[in-house]
């Protein structure tokens, strides 16, 4: 059997496609490897989000394409897909001629297809409507065997001045609640723990929908169908975050007590510059609304730094905002400019070095507030998921308010099963992201 290989780059979101893509590559008789240089197929999926992202997605081409050259390996095809194609598709294939298949987001279905049709060779994919997974097309699992994340929608309706999304992914469009459902039962029926549904705006889901849905009943009947053990909501509007909602995270115990709300800042005149439509009270509100009434929630949020004509004092509100409203996990990133963003024309752009600073400001004081959340952990027994188990009795794992990938990880000693089981560990130690644990001898 011939082999491929794979890097997918980006966000969560880009690696269910990356999943659905190999699925039909393994099913055409192609034999999954990590080793590059075996590998007659290889594909780059790609992230076009932002500038650095957008610069890693061509080094790791340029990288690949190297495995053309026999004496580095015997590639024939190299395939590039993702975001980036779909932003700059015909600039890519002129640039770079290294490259056999350009692969579009509305292409994804159709793998086998462009590869084997040789005409196709060397020109860029047509940009086209996202691929959504309505009919149901496998994925093979490239995540952990017992964490899988579910797209719900694709594409974003929202014009943050900033955000390159809507440009490259279009208008909002949920999935059908079938789709879902059938996806979900068929992850867990194979192993799957923990299910993390994901959009650019998880409350927005079925808006758009005929006969009308919500996130509210996607989630009752995920848990009913399906009966994943935990169900973790990823990137949500604050203001589309309703009582109904959290009144079913806190009574639901398989709802992870955890939401990710990108908030990006707090100062009015910079989130209307952004063109963010929740303004400061409701923001502050709604965090008031969440912690009252699932009291044991754990948020996480992103912010951005160096937005055009950001003042120190601006930034000042906003540093005092997160020291005073800790978000007990928080990510911060540098303004990007991106090309065909109203935000590229604006005046008074940011340099790069008081972007540094100020990421570096926001962060430290994040650093603190995560240490004292994970503090007062100390001496506790918690419940923890085993991601990874390792030599000499330690492992790897979660509590439900830990998110894979971006937050940080509960350090094991003593434990000898298997990954993909629940613990219940106690735990001994932190450090600013990560807890330290023991297992507990649940026979004396």
């Amino acid at each position: 059997m011939p082999k491929l290989a794979v890097i997918s780059l980006g966000c969560a979101k880009n690696l269910v496609d990356t999943e659905i893509i190999l699925a039909q590559l393994v099913a055409a008789n192609w034999e999954l490897t990590d080793d590059f240089s075996e590998a007659e197929l290889i594909l780059v999926n790609t992230c076009g989000f932002i500038e650095t992202a957008k610069q890693e997605s061509i080094n790791r081409i340029l990288e690949m394409a190297e495995y053309k050259e026999p004496q580095n390996g015997v590639c024939q095809k190299l395939v590039v897909a993702g975001c980036l194609v779909q932003r700059y598709a015909q600039e890519l294939a002129t640039e770079l001629t290294e490259v056999d298949y350009w692969i579009g987001l509305g292409e994804i279905g159709q793998i086998t297809e462009i590869i084997n049709y040789e005409a196709r060779v060397g020109q860029a994919a047509l940009a086209s409507t996202p691929f959504l997974n309505e009919v149901g097309l496998p994925r093979l699992q490239v995540t952990l065997p017992h964490v899988a994340y579910v797209k719900i929608a694709e594409g974003c309706s929202h014009r943050c001045a900033y955000c390159a999304i809507p440009l490259i992914k279009g208008e909002y469009r949920s999935r059908s609640l079938e789709s879902i459902l059938t996806e979900t039962a068929t992850l867990v029926a194979a192993g799957v723990k923990e299910i993390n549904l994901i959009a650019q705006d998880l409350t927005l889901y079925g808006h758009d929908l005929r006969p009308k849905q919500n996130l509210n009943q996607l989630i009752t009947g995920i848990l009913t169908e399906a009966q994943p053990a935990w169900l973790r909501l990823l990137y949500l509007y604050p203001s589309g975050v309703n009582l109904e909602l959290l009144e079913q995270i806190a009574t639901e115990s398989r709802i992870c007590k955890y939401l990710d709300l990108p908030i990006q800042h707090l100062n009015q005149r910079l989130l209307k510059l952004m063109n963010r439509l929740d303004p400061p009270e409701l923001i502050l509100e709604q965090l008031a609304l969440i912690r009252r009434t699932v009291p044991e929630i754990v948020l996480r949020s992103t912010m951005i730094v160096g937005f055009p004509s950001e003042t120190e004092a601006e930034f000042e509100e906003l540093l005092q905002f997160v020291k005073t409203a800790p978000f007990e996990h928080l990510g911060v990133f540098e303004y990007s400019r991106e090309e065909d963003t109203p935000a590229f024309a604006y005046q008074s752009q940011i340099n790069s070095e008081i972007k540094a600073e100020r990421r570096q400001r926001l962060m430290l004081v994040q650093q603190k507030n995560s240490a004292v959340f994970l503090s007062s952990f100390l001496g506790k027994e918690i419940s923890v998921l085993v991601d990874r188990s390792l030599p000499a009795g330690k492992a790897i794992g979660r509590t439900a308010w830990l998110a894979p990938e971006s937050d940080g990880v509960v350090c094991l000693e003593n434990y000898h099963g298997k990954a993909g089981e629940f613990v219940t560990v106690r735990v001994t130690g932190n450090d600013s992201y990560n807890l330290q644990a023991e297992m507990i001898d649940l026979e004396k």
